[in-house]
């Protein structure tokens, strides 16, 4: 992850230096994101087949490959910004293989009962990656193009050694026998038939399409009101911060929810309530918390003016909750059978990564045309009415307070 992050940096970088063209930028980093919404489906498919452990070792080598290639071409003085487009969408590609087999690696390395704070310590240090690799990026390309690319070389090479030490892939079948569509529509079919992943992944579909349309606001508001870079670019590293702090209170949740339920019990009216919620178990109300986040992220802005301390305080809320519900999210998806768990991860991916891609193109046609807080009220309102429905009618909401109904263990899987 760190490696993935500082080459999502450096390679703009590098095509502006070789072109001084913004243009060939936008491109490169097209070349680079696009291979998440043609592969997230065929890659499970192949990771089922051999298996996450070995997917990985063999993307993070022939990333590895790409990268030095690149830096050989960069110290003969060769290199072409076709070339850097051919690298960079190759290297996408790659990525997405090591994203998708990672989430169904990990539940098959530790215990069972170990699953939850497992994810929830991966998804802490994804964060944490996130808040370094950029500034590390930007900063070993001020030295040379040459180093940069060179750790990021070091970097993917070092994680496949790291992974050959685990054992063996038990799940694999390593045949290529078999219609590669039908194993995919398996993995569609599983996700669907399963109330609550299907649920969560189209409510976290439309959060990020509706965070994804706040953060354009916020940077539509910045360039307006010539924000410095450096306090636009901590305002956005909020919602990385929440995110880290989200994820490694993850396994204390239920420690947390049962000081806070002592806390209110010293009020009538939040003791009621609380009541009523504490017969469900903490991660099946997570996505319902993540949803109304989302709301009071899109309506901080228009209470308190759009400001950079609202923004700021609505990306760490909107990042505090998706850390959680991340990890809500990864748990449930270890608990698909193990031969056909990375085909439903590469179908969630594929709709929760779209609406990342999406949401700033669309939000960014509207912001062209009317003031930034009337695109906050656009974005508000739908929110207000999912949230209030998924809350309110029990056919909904039911859907996403069932974690583990229509799921399977690893363990009744290889059985």
């Amino acid at each position: 992850m760190l490696g993935s992050r500082t080459i999502g940096v450096t390679y703009p970088l590098l095509a502006y230096q070789l072109t001084h063209s913004a243009a060939w930028i936008g491109w490169v980093m097209f070349a680079s994101t696009v291979p998440a919404l043609l592969t997230h489906i065929p890659a499970g498919a192949v990771i089922d087949r051999f298996g996450p452990r070995r997917v990985m070792v063999i993307s993070e080598v022939v990333r590895g490959v790409l990268v030095t290639g690149l830096c050989g071409l960069l110290l003969l003085g060769r290199l072409e910004i076709w070339h850097l487009v051919a690298i960079a969408l190759v290297e996408g590609a790659l990525s997405v293989n090591s994203s998708v087999a990672e989430t169904a690696l990990i539940p098959t390395t530790v215990k069972p009962g170990n699953v939850e704070t497992a994810l929830a310590m991966h998804e802490g240090s994804v964060q944490s990656m996130v808040l370094a690799g950029r500034p590390l990026g930007g900063f070993l390309f001020g030295i040379g193009p040459i180093f940069s690319f060179a750790a990021n070389a070091a970097m993917f090479f070092s994680a496949a050694l790291i992974l050959r030490r685990l054992q063996p892939d038990i799940t694999a079948r390593g045949s290529l026998r078999g219609k590669l569509l039908a194993e995919i529509k398996t993995g569609l079919t599983e996700l669907w038939n399963d109330a609550f992943l299907r649920s969560a992944t189209l409510v976290i579909t439309f959060i990020n399409l509706m965070v994804q349309g706040l953060i354009v606001v916020f940077l539509a508001k910045a360039t307006d009101e010539r924000l410095p870079s450096v306090l636009a670019g901590t305002i956005l590293a909020m919602s990385g911060v929440g995110g880290i702090v989200g994820a490694f209170l993850s396994p204390r949740r239920e420690d947390i929810r049962q000081r806070f339920g002592t806390w209110v019990s010293r009020w009538t009216w939040i003791a009621a309530t609380a009541r009523r919620l504490r017969a469900r178990r903490q991660g099946r109300s997570m996505m319902l918390v993540h949803l109304w986040s989302c709301v009071l992220a899109l309506t901080l802005p228009l209470l308190l003016g759009t400001m950079p301390l609202a923004f700021a305080l609505s990306l760490l809320a909107i990042g505090l909750t998706g850390g959680l519900s991340n990890v809500t999210m990864r748990t449930a998806l270890s608990r698909v059978p193990t031969d056909r768990v990375a085909r439903v991860v590469g179908v969630s991916r594929l709709a929760t990564y779209s609406a990342v891609a999406i949401g700033p193109l669309l939000t960014s046609l509207v912001v062209q045309r009317v003031e930034p807080y009337v695109v906050l009220i656009v974005l508000c309102v739908p929110a207000i009415l999912i949230s209030g429905l998924m809350t309110t009618v029990p056919a909904l909401r039911d859907t996403l307070t069932s974690v583990g109904k229509g799921t399977h263990s690893p363990a009744a899987a290889s059985s």
